[in-house]
């Protein structure tokens, strides 16, 4: 029997983060908790908004998983700290991307379709690492961090915490991102 999983956020990224983790295979999408559509409305392919999240608690002690998907790092952070206290946070990785060895995921985190995380590489918690981005060997990827579509990090950078990637960004190796 397969983990259950609600995805929070209903958005285009909810949609991408759907197709995930249905081809991943790990989980049971419930379906979406969201605040801008009402209960009951189709998202994609047939899964619906099942609770909104000002009342999401409901689903609390069922044994269900949640993965936040809202690309806004603040706003991700925010319902992924008030969620985990009483969910468990899933690691979402389409079985497209590629993971090398010794890598590690924080929870939370998604890994999309193409993207890579080459070996002795970590990526913290509740981040994203999307379509077609790569962080190359013996990179740190800090907490709630969204690395865009096509994002470059070089080998053995260290990208800190709330960090946004523009689309296609290229990190040179040996990078130190901090933002002031």
């Amino acid at each position: 029997m397969k983990e259950k999983i609600i995805i929070i956020g209903a958005g285009g990224h909810g949609k991408v983060i759907c197709d995930a983790v249905v081809v991943q295979n790990k989980y049971e999408l419930l379906g979406f908790v969201d605040d801008a559509l009402p209960i009951g409305s189709v998202v994609l392919n047939a899964y619906k908004v099942i609770e909104n999240q000002k009342n999401i608690q409901n689903l609390k002690n069922l044994g269900i998983s949640f993965i936040v998907a809202i690309g806004n790092n603040k706003v991700r952070e925010r319902i992924y700290n008030l969620t985990v206290e009483f969910l468990e946070a899933a690691i979402i990785i389409h079985p497209t991307a590629v993971i090398g060895s010794e890598v590690k995921v924080g929870k939370g985190s998604v890994i999309l379709s193409n993207g890579i995380i080459n070996a002795s590489s970590q990526v913290g918690i509740n981040s994203i690492v999307n379509v077609n981005a790569v962080v190359d060997h013996d990179c740190m990827i800090g907490d709630y961090v969204h690395l865009t579509i096509g994002s470059l990090v070089g080998s053995n950078s260290t990208i800190c915490d709330y960090y946004a990637s523009a689309i296609g960004e290229k990190i040179p190796s040996f990078s130190k991102i901090i933002i002031k």
